[in-house]
């Protein structure tokens, strides 16, 4: 595991952009005629914000394996399956924890 200053960091620095994207798609979904207008918009701006924090956590952890057999966003878990080493056992048969599907716009493939 790596635990460096500089990967704390950047933790910490996708985590605050993490909530500074969702806040703003928050503040965007009050108005219900944009909200109405820009749906696709706002579920990508929400979609950037997991991705954002599920890096932060990877980072943070210092890239454990645990940490990433966690990620519930299938776009992202589909790219770190290689990187967890399991005895017979595909880190993408981990079910998703989320009830939707974050990535059903089919914006990040």
């Amino acid at each position: 595991m790596i635990h460096e200053p500089k990967f704390l960091a950047m933790a910490e620095v996708l985590g605050e952009l993490g909530m500074e994207i969702e806040a703003l798609g928050e503040v965007l979904c009050r108005d219900e005629n944009f909200a109405e207008r820009h749906v696709r918009e706002l579920q990508a701006i929400d979609l950037i914000a997991q991705k954002q924090r599920a890096l932060a956590a990877i980072l943070a952890a210092g890239f454990s394996e645990t940490e990433m057999r966690r990620i519930s966003l299938e776009a992202l878990r589909s790219r770190f399956c290689g990187f967890i080493d399991d005895a017979g056992i595909s880190c993408c048969e981990v079910p998703i924890e989320d009830s939707g599907t974050p990535d059903s716009l089919g914006l990040w493939d």
